[in-house]
C-alpha cells in the first residue's frame, strides 16, 4: 500500500515536473492577427520565446536543415550570396483541405543586426509579390522579444471556396507549429554565431 502510493506520489511529481518544463518552454503570445487584401495574406504576430536573440536567429538562418521549423519543407538550398545578401530557394508541399500544391519560392534574406529581411523574387517563385520580417529583440525575462510579418500575394490558382477563411486557418495553424518549432530549436541551440549554413 505505501509502496503504491509513493508510485503514484512519484508519477504525480514527474508529471508536474515535466508540466512546468513545458509551461517554462511555452511559446508566450501577444498578438496573432491574419488577414487577407485582395490577393495577398498578410500575417503579424508578436511573441516572446526564452531563447536568446543569437539563438533565435541562429536557427531562422540555419538553411543546412530544411524541415527544421516546417516539415512540409521538402527542399532548401542556398542559390547565391552577393555582399550581405543570400539568395535562398525553398520548396514547400502546401494543403488546405484537399487543395495540395508544390510550391516554391525564393527569398533573397538579408540580416542587419537583430533584424531579418527575406524578400521574395518573384520571377524565381509562385508568388507574384511579398516578404517576410523579423525583428527581435531582448526581453527582461532573459529570452527575446519577436515581431514577425509576412505578407503573400500567390501567383497561382486557389478556388473561391478554399481562399478565404480556409487559408487563413490553415497560415493561423502553420504560424503556431512554426513558433512553437523555432521555440524549442532555439533553445537546443547552442552555436553563439549570427547564422551558418
Amino acid at each position: 500500500m505505501l509502496s503504491d502510493r509513493r508510485q503514484i506520489s512519484r508519477a504525480i511529481t514527474l508529471l508536474l515536473v515535466l508540466g512546468g518544463v513545458r509551461c517554462v518552454m511555452a511559446v508566450d503570445i501577444d498578438d496573432l492577427r491574419i488577414t487577407k487584401q485582395g490577393r495577398a495574406y498578410q500575417v503579424q504576430m508578436t511573441f516572446g520565446v526564452s531563447a536568446s536573440v543569437n539563438q533565435v536567429i541562429a536557427v531562422l538562418t540555419d538553411y543546412g536543415f530544411p524541415d527544421r521549423l516546417d516539415p512540409e519543407v521538402t527542399k532548401r538550398e542556398v542559390i547565391s550570396r552577393h555582399g550581405e545578401v543570400t539568395r535562398v530557394r525553398t520548396e514547400i508541399r502546401g494543403c488546405v483541405l484537399i487543395f495540395c500544391r508544390d510550391i516554391t519560392f525564393t527569398l533573397d534574406i538579408t540580416v542587419v543586426e537583430d533584424n531579418i529581411q527575406a524578400d521574395i523574387v518573384p520571377e524565381k517563385s509562385d508568388f507574384r509579390s511579398g516578404y517576410f520580417h523579423w525583428s527581435i529583440s531582448s526581453s527582461d525575462s532573459g529570452g527575446s522579444h519577436i515581431v514577425f510579418e509576412t505578407v503573400m500575394e500567390p501567383d497561382f490558382f486557389i478556388p473561391p471556396l478554399i481562399g478565404g477563411p480556409f487559408v487563413r486557418k490553415m497560415l493561423r495553424q502553420k504560424t503556431l507549429a512554426t513558433v512553437e518549432n523555432l521555440e524549442s530549436e532555439a533553445a537546443r541551440e547552442s552555436v553563439p554565431v549570427m547564422y551558418r549554413d
